[in-house]
């Protein structure tokens, strides 16, 4: 924002992603830890589980190409030093760096491009869009989409179109 309060082109900085990590270390949202299991325990999930999972994906890191999820290899950074952060949220993540890959439905794709039986997303994590970045200066970008989408997505259900 502008002093004037005027919306400016400039995203969130570093250091104010910095100063609201901090905050929320503060306030116990964000548990931090030496390791990968003391993070675990301090996120009540199984270390084995999380350890397994995190080792994984370094391995993919290193390989350079996310063979799981197709994540971008310029996305990709391995986490290998503390400390390392996390914070349990349930329905509160925004949107995936890529969506998922949808068809003019909202029918769910896999990986050769065919619909998923019965599976549709709308929304943020709904495909392709925000591959990269949210355009958070585009106002109702996010609500309209999903409401379009959303409608034409259950009239596909209905057999209406």
């Amino acid at each position: 924002m502008a002093p004037d309060g005027t919306p400016t082109s400039v995203g969130l900085t570093f250091e104010a992603n910095d100063g609201m990590i901090a905050q929320n270390i503060e306030m116990g949202i964000i548990q931090q830890a030496d390791t990968i299991e003391e993070l675990a325990e301090k996120l009540l999930m199984p270390a084995d589980a999380l350890k397994a999972t995190v080792d994984r994906y370094n391995e993919l890191c290193e390989k350079g190409e996310d063979e799981d999820f197709g994540k971008e290899s310029k996305d990709m950074l391995a986490l290998t030093t503390p400390p390392f952060c996390g914070a349990y949220f349930g329905g509160h993540v925004l949107c995936t760096i890529d969506g998922l890959q949808i068809d003019e439905h909202g029918r769910v794709l896999t990986a050769e491009q065919d619909p998923i039986p019965g599976l549709y997303a709308v929304g943020n994590c709904s495909g392709s869009i925000y591959n990269g970045s949210y355009p958070e200066l585009f106002i109702g970008n996010a609500n309209g989409r999903t409401i379009t989408f959303g409608r034409h997505a259950v009239r596909h259900i209905l057999g209406e179109i």
